[in-house]
């Protein structure tokens, strides 16, 4: 396959994946507040931006734009200012592809909520999400050129020599802050708020497989149909009800999959386990280590006998960075049972799973006693993530669908099964 060039707003690990590939990247600017959260970015920086880059003339002859999290949607203006916004990719006649490690609307907190859902409609956007459940929400609304893209590691020299039990310095570890703040004293909420995520989780809990689209549009119809074809303003407001109302059931998740482990470990194994991250000496008044830094943090893996993985509230389905990082620098992963995780690892010879704190106790404690067991699984692991998870091998399956899209153009980017649209491969560069 030739190699496209790309431009990549924001550099990040796309930037270290094209070096890993050998292709050509264009560094583009992004939009950040003087907060440093570009998920806040308004549209008047991202005006800013898009005339940046067309002053610039940067990455004109690039195969297609890339970017995380949405970074790369920017504006240009015409007459009448900011109430004419027009997209910088469509007028610079580029396919724009952002991969969203956050739910869409998370991504976008400074644009107005018709502006965000008006862009999406774009053709020549293509938006990879890392969670199926959130990818197929959003194609059942009608956005066009949703893809399915799994997360993955960061290209980097990772050590994969076997660790040995001379290089283990702590039992059991988890890394990661806690991020809701929605049960904490004080917070109000309105029982038109909680009902749809109580009730999705309720239902969740005998039928794994159901989403919250599932319940609200669908079971309980909670709310009125979201169709692609709904007149624009009724489509925005239907969709801004809709995720107000997930805003529970994320949180709910967050301590179904996370908080509560987190919790229960510290309490039952005190020192033993190391928790590191922020948030959880004021949430629950746990004892926790602050942030490392990238040499630390992967070192951090490998000198851990266990390494827990806990995933946020923003996944239904999917997985999260650390299931690939801890991977890739050659530690024992396990992990809370998700729906993607036998997509990407072999349960039980790559990583292992629990499903309640039973079980998480009972796998501890056989993982602590088996160090040999241990280190196989840690190795297959390695093995698995450096082979097929690096961002390098999420880029080159990007790049081989938009080489075969331009060869052979159509309405979408990628078509599978039962119309579904994915970009899940993970094809070695």
């Amino acid at each position: 396959m030739h190699t496209l060039s790309i431009a990549v707003f924001g550099g990040g690990w796309w930037d270290q994946a094209a070096a890993k590939l050998g292709a050509e990247a264009s560094l583009l600017p992004i939009a950040v507040p003087e907060d440093g959260n570009a998920y806040a970015a308004d549209v008047a920086g991202r005006v800013r931006v898009g005339a940046e880059v067309q002053r610039g003339g940067r990455a004109v002859d690039a195969g297609f734009w890339l970017d995380n999290g949405g970074a790369g949607l920017n504006f240009v203006t015409g007459p009448n200012g900011e109430n004419d916004l027009h997209l910088l990719h469509e007028r610079a006649d580029k396919l724009l592809v952002s991969h969203f490690i956050d739910p869409v609307h998370v991504c976008f907190q400074g644009l107005p909520w018709q502006v965000l859902w008006l862009s999406m409609a774009s053709r020549t956007w293509v938006k990879a999400v890392w969670d199926r459940a959130h990818a197929r929400e959003l194609e059942l609304f009608g956005v066009p050129n949703v893809v399915h893209l799994p997360m993955a590691a960061p290209d980097r020299d990772y050590v994969d020599a076997p660790v040995s039990t001379d290089d283990i310095r702590r039992a059991v570890s988890f890394v990661g802050g806690q991020n809701t703040n929605y049960f904490k004293a004080g917070v109000q909420v309105t029982g038109e708020q909680l009902l749809p995520g109580a009730l999705a989780s309720a239902v969740r809990a005998d039928l794994a497989d159901v989403t919250f689209f599932d319940v609200y549009q669908d079971l309980y119809a909670l709310g009125p149909a979201i169709r692609g074809d709904d007149p624009p303003k009724e489509r925005c407001e239907r969709l801004q009800r809709y995720f107000a109302a997930k805003l529970f059931y994320h949180a709910s998740l967050c301590i179904r999959n996370r908080d509560r482990f987190a919790i229960f470990l510290k309490r039952q194994l005190g020192d033993l386990f190391h928790l590191i991250g922020r948030g959880w000496d004021t949430a629950y008044g746990l004892t926790c280590a602050p942030q490392l830094s990238d040499d630390d943090y992967f070192k951090h893996f490998r000198e851990t006998a266990i390494n827990i993985n806990l995933v946020n509230g923003n996944a239904e389905t999917g997985l999260n960075m650390r299931h690939f990082e801890i991977t890739a620098a050659g530690g024992f992963l396990l992990c809370y049972a998700q729906p993607e995780l036998e997509e990407c690892f072999v349960v039980g010879e790559e990583c292992d799973v629990f499903r309640s704190e039973t079980e998480l106790l009972a796998k501890i404690e056989y993982y602590l006693e088996n160090p040999q067991r241990r280190a196989e699984i840690a190795r297959a692991g390695q093995r698995r993530t450096l082979s097929n998870h690096l961002y390098s091998h999420r880029l080159h399956t990007l790049m081989t669908a938009v080489q075969a899209h331009k060869e052979k153009p159509g309405p979408q980017l990628v078509a599978s099964r039962e119309g579904r649209r994915e970009v899940a491969g993970a094809a070695s560069p």
